[in-house]
């Protein structure tokens, strides 16, 4: 992910993190769609390119900020096809895993917060995140669970 350094005393500074962490999300879910795409599994790679082009669409709302945008990595499949299964509720899992580390972050930039702006805003955009898990856990629970799933 990326460190929170310096201080978080505005809106904008909120955002600048946002937009980041959003950038990154969207180049890991698009690099996972590579994969799901090398393993032939169209149905992932299609959620997974949704993602992605949500957490662009969301990184585009605080692009107004400070920071200019980077874009330095290709999306490029990180996994090797052979031997390697993956279905819609891994390619949910995956997601959640990413979805709840951003929200850390968040809460995070609202812990460090110093301004009564910068603290409002970090927990409405935390509890857009929740609101954003909620909606993948119940499409994660609508997928069939992998042979031998041991969780629940």
């Amino acid at each position: 992910m990326i460190a929170v350094t310096g201080t978080i005393d505005t809106i904008e500074a909120v955002h600048d993190y946002v937009r980041c962490m959003e950038e990154a999300a969207a180049i890991r879910y698009d690099q996972m769609a590579g994969a799901a795409q090398l393993m032939h599994d169209k149905d992932s790679a299609a959620t997974l390119h949704s993602l992605a082009a949500a957490a662009r669409r969301r990184a585009r709302t605080y692009s107004g900020s400070g920071s200019k945008a980077d874009h330095a990595l290709p999306p490029a499949p990180p996994l090797a096809a052979d031997g390697l299964e993956i279905g819609s509720w891994q390619v949910m899992e995956i997601a959640l895993d990413m979805e709840y580390s951003m929200l850390t972050m968040i809460e995070v930039l609202l812990a460090l917060a110093e301004s009564p702006e910068s603290q409002a805003e970090a927990q409405k955009l935390a509890d857009r995140k929740r609101l954003h898990l909620i909606e993948l856990e119940s499409r994660q629970n609508r997928s069939p669970k992998p042979p031998g799933f041991q969780g629940d």
